[in-house]
């Protein structure tokens, strides 16, 4: 039976033992290239999704340092965010734990790379922003960058690199990565209901990329038809990403000046409006609706799994992704960029 909730999203019923995800059993004996991490210590982070990390943490963050040593160089008045550094393990480690070292480390610098952008981004006005992002987004593909966009350089080698390590999955990564980038900051009107916010925060958040990356890291490529089917529970997902984002990030950005007539772009200010509801009491509101949608995707990943008879393609993916919004969460409680003072 189904219905549609508060969210929007699809409420799907069923009994306690399908609200697991259940793995074929060889897939289950292969020795994993993460380490589980023990989050009982931690309640902030309300995940109900397995949390792991990369054997080659130490690796992986010295990419995402790498990325920021780049930018540090040509945007020395800039004040760089932590970003993805966490005390159980870097983001993307967390997020991709059983993905290829190599392939984690280059995405890594990708995406580091892409979130100290957005630094630099926010001292720039709209329509110069919009020009820059054509330029990193044109020299991402393929393109000599413009000799005025010394930002757009630091990406001019990442499409070669990506396609040295895999040219046949590098064109996947790097669509999601133009997709990203065309509708970076396209969205200028606020939304006042959490429902349209929500699905709006899919593609803002960036989840077509994390997902595109966890694919490509695992050597994993959903064909058509595979893609087709994982839809719902893909868009369950970015849903899960999204507002798990918006939560912990709001640590941070209750505080944060904005200019005059702009809003803040976070879930908690929507429920607030939305509902009248108090600061404290839309945090609690959001909070219900991560576990729901999380709750969602982890059935509709049971209906994927069994659509495709426990195919160890479909269950790499449904793995992967379940492994990738528990890290998300996870790091998102503990990490020092929405929890400075801890």
């Amino acid at each position: 039976m189904a219905q549609l909730t508060l969210s929007g999203g699809l409420m799907l019923h069923a009994d306690n033992r399908s609200s697991f995800m259940r793995l074929p059993r060889p897939l289950l004996r292969k020795k994993p290239s993460s380490i589980k991490i023990k989050t009982a210590r931690h309640p902030q982070s309300i995940t109900t999704f397995p949390v792991r990390v990369h054997k080659e943490d130490n690796q992986i963050n010295n990419s995402a340092l790498s990325a920021r040593k780049n930018f540090k160089d040509i945007a020395k008045k800039t004040e760089f965010r932590p970003h993805s550094t966490g005390p159980y393990g870097n983001f993307f480690a967390t997020c991709w734990a059983n993905g290829k070292t190599e392939r984690v480390k280059l995405a890594t610098e990708i995406i580091e790379s892409l979130w100290l952008y957005d630094d630099v981004m926010e001292d720039v006005d709209h329509a110069g922003a919009v020009e820059v992002h054509a330029s990193v987004r044109d020299t991402l593909t393929g393109q000599q960058p413009d000799k005025k966009s010394i930002v757009a350089s630091l990406f001019k080698n990442f499409g070669v690199r990506l396609n040295q390590m895999d040219s046949k999955g590098a064109p996947r990564v790097l669509a999601a990565l133009k997709a990203y980038l065309d509708n970076y900051d396209s969205q200028k009107t606020p939304f006042n209901t959490i429902q349209k916010y929500t699905e709006y925060r899919i593609l803002n958040v960036g989840y077509g990329i994390m997902d595109a990356f966890m694919q490509w890291t695992m050597n994993l490529c959903l064909n058509e038809a595979e893609t087709d089917e994982a839809h719902n529970f893909y868009m369950s997902a970015g849903r899960v990403m999204g507002l798990t984002n918006d939560l912990y990030s709001w640590n941070v950005e209750r505080t944060e000046e904005v200019e005059d007539g702009d809003r803040k772009w976070n879930a908690v200010p929507v429920i607030m409006q939305q509902y009248d509801l108090s600061e404290e009491d839309a945090s609690v509101f959001l909070r219900g609706l991560i576990v729901h949608h999380e709750q969602v995707t982890r059935e509709l990943g049971q209906v994927l799994l069994r659509r495709f008879a426990y195919s160890s393609t479909m269950t790499k993916y449904v793995e992967g992704v379940s492994i990738m919004l528990g890290g998300n969460c996870f790091w998102s409680a503990t990490c020092p960029r929405y929890n400075p003072a801890s």
